[in-house]
């Protein structure tokens, strides 16, 4: 599938109920989490990923930008929430568009911020339409690997030398 999937992280750890004692306990194990699921959600969908997250009261923060899984991470600087990077970047994408340029998916569950990136040409995803999006890849991933494992025997690709070794172990014969 074509296209960006820009998520506000907070967003997302705050609604999925598998995030709700980790969240808890320890938010930065949250994060590092969420930017696994989604590093393993962009592998089976092909989407770049983008995921912000807010440091808008982290005194004298600046934004930070990295790679970490294949994701970009995105830590807002002070005094900027994840809405306003992520409407930004909306905004951008609209003003630099062009016939054919891949589309922008916003994971939040913020109605007003909906209605704005919607505004920016922008479609919206709940958290929850996001992991139930993210369950349904993982469910037809496994098919897809369990059939290719299927039809693969894997004496299929072993050297004759190797069969006869094992034949012997499974018969308790020592090799000959």
């Amino acid at each position: 599938m074509d296209g960006i999937l820009l998520v506000d992280g907070y967003n997302v750890i705050s609604s999925w109920p598998e995030f709700k004692d980790l969240k808890e306990a320890e938010l930065a194990h949250a994060r590092d989490r969420l930017i696994a699921i989604l590093s393993e959600f962009r592998a089976f969908c092909g989407m770049r990923v983008i995921v912000v997250f807010d440091a808008h009261q982290v005194k004298g923060g600046t934004e930070q930008c990295e790679q970490c899984q294949g994701i970009e991470v995105v830590y807002t600087k002070e005094g900027e929430t994840a809405d306003n990077w992520i409407e930004k970047f909306a905004a951008r994408q609209r003003r630099e568009g062009t016939p054919g340029k891949p589309p922008l998916f916003v994971v939040t569950y913020d109605w007003l911020e909906q209605r704005i990136i919607s505004a920016q040409g922008a479609y919206r995803i709940t958290p929850e339409e996001l992991r139930r999006e993210i369950q349904r890849a993982k469910e037809e991933g496994k098919g897809f690997f369990q059939e290719a494992c299927d039809r693969i025997p894997l004496d299929y690709r072993l050297p004759d030398s190797a069969k006869k070794l094992f034949e012997n172990w499974r018969r308790r014969k020592t090799p000959g």
